[in-house]
């Protein structure tokens, strides 16, 4: 076979061989390419993902002194909203979690450092830290709403134009109702009050027509004066997210496969309820 192989190449003219030389060359680095493609492929597999498989669990960050997202309980077990998550993300992959308790200004360095594989603690958005770590999607929304009593003729901030606004003294929301009076021209009378706790009595007596507050809070004031209801969109956004490291992608990928199915299923909103309560 080889010398019949030989024989044909010998009576190939030369500008054939030179094309058959050619594709040969082409054939090669083609080959080459997809064995470096798929080679390159490993080696940008996920180790996190890998090794909490490995190990069978998954490590989780937290700043564990902001209730009622995380904290350690007289029995020192964590528990929160966001241990909840995380643990339902374990059982999820089939692994265990552990949690490692750091402030909340050291959460990032020790991500890098490899302390732990996600930060998962009421962790808002930073769009100048996109280049350190990767953020997963939204999984709660802590930004300002309107409240009002239920029942009430209220859709939106709008619809209080003529009225009165409580917000809590120097809050976000005093700031942002401020700037919305200014900027709409609306005739709304901000009251501020130095003790937030005041507020909802004060809008069920009537002496008040709306309150802003952030979305935790309006949650945690539904649950204990049933009476009261969010009316219209939030007013601002401020999303808390999962952080991983930029070289966790599959890991990354699973976080938002499962964060997306449960806002779907309503998971996500039974945490809501069980940790924040109102509706």
């Amino acid at each position: 076979m080889t010398a019949r192989r030989r024989d044909v190449w010998q009576w190939l003219p030369r500008p054939m061989r030179r094309f058959a030389l050619l594709c040969a060359l082409a054939a090669m680095v083609a080959v080459g390419g997809v064995a470096l493609r798929t080679y390159g492929g490993l080696a940008g597999a996920d180790p996190t993902w890998e090794r909490i498989h490995r190990e069978g669990q998954l490590r989780v960050g937290m700043d564990a002194s902001f209730p009622p997202f995380e904290v350690v309980d007289g029995d020192g077990r964590f528990v929160g909203f966001d241990v909840d998550l995380a643990t339902a993300l374990a059982e999820r992959w089939g692994v265990g979690v552990r949690f490692v308790d750091v402030h909340f200004d050291g959460l990032y360095d020790a991500l890098q450092a490899d302390k732990f594989d996600l930060i998962i603690s009421a962790l808002p958005y930073d769009r100048t830290m996109t280049r350190d770590v990767a953020y997963s999607v939204s999984y709660y929304d802590a930004g300002e709403l309107l409240l009002v009593p239920a029942g009430a003729n209220t859709a939106s901030i709008a619809d209080l134009d003529g009225g009165v606004c409580g917000v809590e003294l120097g809050s976000t929301a005093h700031q942002l109702v401020r700037q919305v009076v200014r900027d709409r021209g609306l005739a709304i009378e901000v009251v501020a009050a130095r003790e937030a706790e005041e507020l909802p009595e004060q809008l069920l007596s009537g002496a008040l027509d709306g309150i802003v507050c952030d979305s935790l809070t309006a949650h945690d004031w539904m649950g204990r004066w049933p009476d009261l209801q969010v009316v219209g969109p939030p007013l601002t956004s401020d999303p808390y997210v999962i952080a991983a490291r930029p070289d966790s992608p599959e890991l990354l990928q699973q976080v938002n496969l499962a964060l997306r199915e449960w806002r779907t299923s309503g998971y996500l909103e039974e945490l809501q309820a069980r940790w924040f309560g109102g509706s």
